[in-house]
């Protein structure tokens, strides 16, 4: 406040006040807090006074582009920080996905029924020298299609037949045998290759997965990868010389000897550890609880979520099998 404001302001006082002050005399000592409170009384005087000459800004036009709207917090922020600020804020609309260990024993599988016959053939032929899985596999075979669906039937198939040889003759013939595993399958989708979609096609392996959990059985719902074999059980080196040798199918699976993907009845896919690119995220650990601790395939097994895995499947495919 300048002078001329201040003094304008004593102005306006009431004489009768001036007078009084100005023939004050003293008369006796007063208690402190008497003092003081003329001492507030004064100081009161001059702020009224300020507060009455102070220019009002009722008249300031506001402009309301440099108001900042879009940093203040919202109430319900500010009111959930206050109640419980040990809980970090979760933004709108921000998917929460579940990535603690899951028991095999509870997951939703199919009752589906072993081919112990298959069991019993397969699992007395030694495996040897047989390279692990991996998603590169695909491409080396060039994977045809990638389907899924219910398998509605598993049978064995027993062929004889004869190839020329001179292993223990010249212009000798050798009797052979072969057995493969059929899998009559009800396609459901064809994630990628000729679409087969509502359809039921045959697939003939040359082994089977013999490791009873996670065997491929009869009511289970898989996806395969596939590839066309032939039409003939002969490798390429033999020479045919009589007997059965036509396949049911020119389908076969490109790596029978580990688990195929499982899918549960909840919509989730049962994967083992080697198919990299499908338990790269969000995948969460299975832990086999109805196998030995020694087994090799007790902590190799991850449960993936429906919509993960189609993401996951798309990158897969983009990446290895176009």
């Amino acid at each position: 406040m300048n002078s001329k404001k201040f003094s304008d302001a004593m102005s306006e006082l009431d004489a009768k006040y001036v007078d009084e002050a100005l023939n004050y005399k003293k008369k006796a000592r007063k208690p402190a807090w008497a003092k003081w409170g003329v001492v507030a009384d004064c100081l009161l005087l001059v702020v009224c006074a300020t507060v009455l000459f102070m220019p009002s800004t009722s008249n300031v036009p506001i402009d309301n582009n440099k108001i900042d709207i879009q940093n203040k917090p919202s109430e319900d922020i500010v009111s959930d920080t206050k109640e419980n600020p040990s809980v970090p804020s979760v933004p709108s609309g921000t998917e929460v996905v579940d990535s603690s260990p899951v028991y095999y024993s509870s997951l939703m599988l199919a009752d589906g029924a072993l081919n112990e016959e298959a069991l019993t053939l397969f699992s007395s032929s030694a495996m040897v020298d047989i390279a692990e899985f991996d998603e590169s596999t695909l491409s080396q075979n060039h994977c045809c299609m990638l389907i899924e669906g219910t398998v509605e039937n598993l049978y064995v198939k027993h062929y004889t037949y004869d190839i020329y040889s001179d292993k223990f003759e010249e212009n000798g013939v050798l009797h052979s045998k072969t057995d493969t595993i059929v899998y009559e399958v009800a396609v459901d989708k064809t994630w990628y290759g000729e679409d087969v979609s509502g359809k039921t096609i045959l697939i003939e392996d040359t082994s089977y997965f013999t490791e009873p959990i996670l065997a491929v059985k009869e009511g289970g719902r898989y996806v395969l990868p596939l590839y066309e074999y032939g039409d003939s059980i002969l490798i390429p080196e033999d020479e045919y010389a009589g007997g059965d040798i036509k396949r049911e199918t020119a389908y076969s699976t490109i790596y029978p000897y580990h688990p195929q993907i499982e899918v549960t009845s909840d919509g989730s896919y049962l994967v083992s550890k080697d198919w990299t690119t499908l338990v790269e995220n969000h995948a969460r650990e299975v832990i086999m609880d109805t196998l030995d601790d020694e087994d090799y395939w007790k902590d190799k097994m991850y449960l993936v979520d429906e919509n993960t895995f189609a993401k996951q499947m798309t990158i897969l495919i983009e990446s290895i099998l176009k």
